[in-house]
């Protein structure tokens, strides 16, 4: 019996033992990441090493442990992994200074003198106090200097055989960051012979092919880029970089559908990765969800403090709901991490908008037959309440032989998302002589073609109203297609009408228009129409053409005229108008 005992008590003891170490392995990724820090420190690289690559099994997009491995990789003097590291840190975190800095001193060792360069001096120029990236730098500049000199020198001599090899610097990387910094700077003709030479030498190389497929992308040879984006993702199937790039095509065409399943997908395996949020935002913002985008650029924000993109698209966020101070002081602060940036530059250069909207406009008719004049004239005032509510008045006064109508008008137009809008209105004419007692409108846009060069945007629309007269009950509904082409300079559009009383009287026709843009803000139009028209509760049949001018005479000021001639079955009708719209 105590026999047993003691073989019970002795297994426990050893159990007990057995299980200390157990429970001193099983660090946190912070206890991890701080012992590797210290080790290296110490200089203890390998040991530094092994304890960053335990932390990231734990968590594998820490953007700190990366750094933190790439130069334990360096102490080693392992320039592969230490290249890794460094990339695969500023994935998740492009604007991570240290692993810029990390990198440039990769290439600086490997002898790629070009690609160390910008990226040691973008750092130097982010941060004047480090004297680590300065002194880089220089040293750069020293090497780069060095081997110009070398190139002036004659034959070489057996003293000269005899100095250390220097080994080439890789034309490969070299175009490669030349081609960022052309297409970074607008310039994607030549970014493109760029990247393109590089390809020529690395034609599996998928940091080119993704880059390649940026590039065209942004000229809009949406097809083209998504080949090379296919093409990275065949020899590197999953790649991240190439799978955010077919978010990006997705956002180029117009595609927000299939560019929020793609940025989920990515998401999915990569929750942390800046640029999948940056993209998860931008696609939200293009939904209108004010809020997700908000959420996703704070969520890179947390992870990368200096990330200027996400400052912008905050920014972007606070002016699409209207609060424009808001988004110029997230612009000003994206601008300091950013000098001299081009898009930031131009967000500021925008004037505050202007919410308010006058229009006026009048119309004289000419009757034939002597029957005299009518005349129709209008005041419209339109506030803007946010990016995507608009609430308008219009008040209408009209003369019909010898009698005067006023009518008044409200309206509520709403911006669902890029794509779809709707606006409802409700209108009353009291002692009314031969308009509408009152009436009952709404309406729906949707823009099913996103604007292209060749042809776009396409939209399908419909219109809705109801009419109460002394006389008549009238329902009319009119759907319509308009469509853009010449990069949106000519504006075609097809409109089928249809009007019903509520005696059964019913009524068919079309209207056909075509938009040209001839400058910038010179504008002309004209079109055809044979449809019914609602004349004091009645359905009347009338054929008409007409065309008109408008001019941009600034920013805020539109002026218009316009002509028609209608052929009604008892005269015809001549219309003259004029009209102004302001903003402010």
């Amino acid at each position: 019996m105590r026999r047993g005992r003691r073989a019970i008590l002795a297994a426990c003891l050893f159990l007990g033992v057995a299980a200390t170490p157990c429970a001193t392995l099983a660090q946190t990724v912070d206890e991890l990441y701080a012992s590797g820090v210290k080790a290296r420190q110490a200089q203890h690289f390998d040991e530094a090493a092994d304890l960053f690559r335990r932390a990231l099994v734990l968590k594998p997009d820490n953007a700190d442990a990366l750094v933190q491995l790439g130069f334990s990789e360096l102490g080693r003097n392992n320039l592969p992994a230490a290249r890794d590291a460094f990339s695969r840190a500023l994935s998740l975190a492009p604007t991570y200074l240290d692993a810029t800095f990390g990198m440039a001193e990769v290439e600086y060792r490997s002898g790629n003198l070009d690609a160390a360069l910008p990226l040691a001096e973008k750092v130097a120029q982010a941060e004047p106090d480090n004297a680590d990236a300065v002194a880089l730098a220089a040293n750069i500049h020293k090497a780069r200097q060095a081997a110009v000199n070398k190139g002036k020198q004659g034959p070489a001599t057996a003293s000269s055989k005899k100095r250390p090899f220097h080994r080439r610097p890789d034309p490969v990387a070299g175009l490669t960051e030349q081609g960022r910094q052309l297409r970074a700077a607008g310039k994607l003709p030549e970014a493109e012979k760029v990247v393109r030479r590089a390809l020529a030498l690395a034609p599996r190389n998928t940091d080119i092919l993704v880059a390649l497929g940026l590039i065209v992308g942004s000229s809009q040879r949406f097809d083209e880029a998504g080949h090379f984006f296919d093409q990275a993702l065949a020899v590197k199937p999953g790649l991240l970089d190439a799978r955010l790039g077919k978010v990006r095509l997705a956002i180029w065409q117009g595609d927000v559908p299939r560019a929020r399943i793609l940025v989920d997908d990515v998401l999915a395996t990569a929750p942390n990765n800046v640029e999948a949020l940056n993209l998860d935002a931008r696609i939200s913002l293009l939904e209108a969800d004010h809020a997700r985008a908000e959420r996703s650029f704070e969520r890179v924000l947390a992870i990368d403090p200096r990330n200027a993109e996400a400052l912008v698209g905050i920014g972007d966020v606070r002016r699409a709901r209207g609060d424009d101070d808001g988004a110029r002081q997230a612009y000003r602060q994206a601008l300091a991490m950013e000098p001299g940036s081009t898009d930031i530059e131009q967000r500021l250069a925008v004037p505050s908008p202007r919410k308010w909207r006058l229009d006026l406009g009048s119309e004289v008719s000419d009757l034939t037959d002597g029957l005299g004049d009518w005349t129709d004239s209008s005041v419209g005032l339109a506030y803007r309440l946010t990016q995507s509510t608009t609430i308008s008045g219009h008040t209408r006064v009209a003369t019909r032989y010898g009698h005067t109508d006023v009518q008044i008008e409200g309206r509520i137009d709403q911006v669902f998302s890029p794509s779809l809008s709707f606006y409802v209105l409700a209108a009353a004419t009291p002692d009314a002589d031969f308009l509408a007692r009152y009436s009952v409108g709404a309406g729906a846009s949707w823009q099913a073609v996103a604007p292209a060069k060749a042809f776009g945007p396409l939209s399908f629309n419909i219109d809705t109203r109801y009419d109460d007269f002394a006389n008549a009950d009238i329902i009319s509904i009119s759907p319509w297609v308009q469509a853009y082409s010449l990069d949106g300079r000519l504006g075609l559009s097809a409109r089928w009408v249809h009007a019903a009383d509520d005696i059964g009287t019913r009524a068919d026709g079309y209207v056909l228009r075509a938009d040209l843009a001839v400058t910038p803000r010179f504008n002309v139009f004209g079109g055809y129409a044979d449809a019914p028209e609602i004349s004091d509760g009645t359905l009347v049949p009338t054929r008409t053409v007409f065309g008109g001018v408008s001019w941009d005479v600034n920013d805020p000021m539109t002026l218009r005229a316009s002509i028609a001639h209608e052929q009604r079955p008892t005269f015809d009708r001549t219309i003259f108008g004029l009209g102004l719209t302001t903003r402010f």
